[in-house]
């Protein structure tokens, strides 16, 4: 059944809402430079959905395009074609509005945020920059001669402007495309909730949306701290403590990850086209040379406004979780977060019972290492005595610790055993240190995303640690983790 005109109206108007009251928290942040928002601004040409204001660098003027389902791309027809009669076209609305901007002497920043998708089989649209969303800097390299060298020039002529000009503004219009849908939205907005002490649940994301929707209702547009400040004090939506939020993008990017305290994008750095096949770094030495550098100093930026509680997310595979762990450790006074299967994983539960079931060591007595295999979803024992008996590695025994009473994908049902978890497997490992006088491990994973987290939050007092990234099959060194 298709959704009425009036559904999908407001249905716009509410994804305008949350995105606006996305960023009218970023006022709150003492690290940005905004002063407050502006919805449906007067004066702001075709960009007046919502327009961010600056204390010193330049406002930012979004045009917000929801759509209801996915069938319609942004494609050449779209841009060039006047929605109604005798009407401008999208571009030539975009212009219209750089032009009015810019005449207060400042360059603004535009932006098309919409969560339809961009159509990729256009000369001129395929040369979207893939960090900023603008076309100019990628559109300015092509070749006159070429589909998007002919593109750009219909483009110009359409405007009625000259090839610079237009590029110029096209520098300064980020095309933010395919963005997430409402529920894909609201834990980015969460997260910014937590960051600045509000509650951060997902009713009180839509107390924000309604105290910008009782804004345009009640005909005020700007809106600066002060009024914001209030309205969190009247709707009660003060938190306990603030939280700051890391987004890990390892295997894939994130969509929101702007809208993170700290951010961390490393997908360009891995080998593969697709998130599945992201697994090996196109040079190795970077997870330990950049990787890890980077986690670091997200925990001295982290700790240096003030945080003490961190909300982990991101598309990143096991190392990575447990890499996070170890840099945002538990020695360093901080507690760690993630959301696991729709729960809440966080270091400050109290832990629960959770047995673990030691395997009988195999002594392979090629050297003086300890390997250790973490079979909590599966039992990766066989693959990984096959990898160090071929590899050769200086390891005089290996060790599986399984979830009792079988590795399954349910083993750890919740935080408080995902906590029991982390603690019996740093006891046994331990163990296994002191017994065989070993001085360095080998860490093998299988399990949650929240547990490896946990476990490299609350894993110190061990010797130096490699921990392996899964190749299926096979396997190959990540992060070194130092003792």
């Amino acid at each position: 059944m298709s959704l009425s005109a009036a559904g999908a109206a407001l249905q716009g108007h509410d994804y305008q809402h949350l995105f606006a009251w996305y960023h009218a928290l970023r006022a709150l942040n003492p690290a940005e430079d905004v002063i407050g928002i502006e919805v449906e601004a007067e004066d702001a040409g075709n960009v007046d959905d919502v327009v961010v204001r600056h204390g010193a660098s330049p406002d930012e003027f979004y045009q917000v395009k929801y759509s209801v389902d996915g069938r319609h791309p942004i494609d050449h027809a779209w841009w060039v074609t006047p929605a109604t009669k005798g009407g401008k076209s999208p571009l030539q609305r975009f212009w219209d509005s750089w032009r009015l901007l810019s005449r207060a002497g400042q360059r603004p920043r535009m932006g098309l945020y919409t969560n339809r998708p961009l159509d990729v089989s256009d000369p001129v649209l395929a040369l979207q920059d893939g960090r900023t969303g603008s076309l100019g800097p990628r559109l300015r390299a092509a070749k006159p001669g070429s589909d998007a060298g002919r593109g750009l020039t219909g483009w110009a002529s359409h405007v009625g402007v000259a090839e610079a000009d237009l590029l110029e503004m096209l520098d300064h219009l980020a095309l933010l495309t395919g963005q997430a849908g409402w529920l894909q939205f609201i834990p980015s907005v969460s997260d910014r909730m937590a960051s600045v002490g509000l509650r951060s649940d997902e009713l009180a994301v839509e107390q924000g949306v309604q105290a910008v929707r009782a804004w345009v209702t009640g005909s005020r547009r700007e809106v600066d701290r002060q009024a914001l400040a209030a309205e969190i004090a009247r709707r009660g939506l003060r938190g306990d403590a603030r939280q700051a939020t890391l987004v890990v993008q390892a295997i894939d990017s994130d969509p929101w990850a702007a809208g993170a305290t700290v951010s961390l994008d490393w997908v360009d750095l891995f080998d593969g086209d697709h998130p599945r096949a992201r697994r090996q770094l196109r040079d190795p030495r970077h997870w330990n040379e950049r990787l890890l550098p980077e986690l670091e100093d997200a925990e001295r930026r982290v700790r240096a406004l003030g945080f003490d509680r961190v909300l982990v997310r991101g598309y990143m595979r096991l190392p990575a979780w447990f890499a996070t762990g170890v840099a945002f450790g538990d020695t360093r006074n901080l507690r760690v977060a993630c959301m696991q299967g729709g729960q809440r994983w966080s270091s400050e539960v109290t832990p629960g019972d959770f047995p673990v079931d030691v395997g009988a060591p195999v002594e392979l007595g090629a050297g003086d290492e300890l390997a250790v295999g973490l079979c909590v979803t599966n039992d990766l024992s066989e693959d990984v005595l096959v990898y160090l008996r071929q590899s050769a590695l200086p390891v005089r025994r290996f060790v599986a610790i399984a979830a009792s009473p079988a590795p399954s994908r349910t083993a750890i049902p919740d935080a408080e055993r995902a906590m029991g978890w982390a603690l019996a497997v740093r006891r046994v490992v331990r163990e296994q240190v002191r017994e065989s006088g070993a001085r360095k491990i080998h860490l093998f994973l299988s399990g949650p995303a929240g547990g490896a987290l946990l476990l490299g939050h609350v894993w110190n007092r061990v010797p130096r640690t490699q921990v392996y990234e899964d190749l299926s099959p096979g396997y190959v060194p990540a992060f070194l983790i130092q003792g």
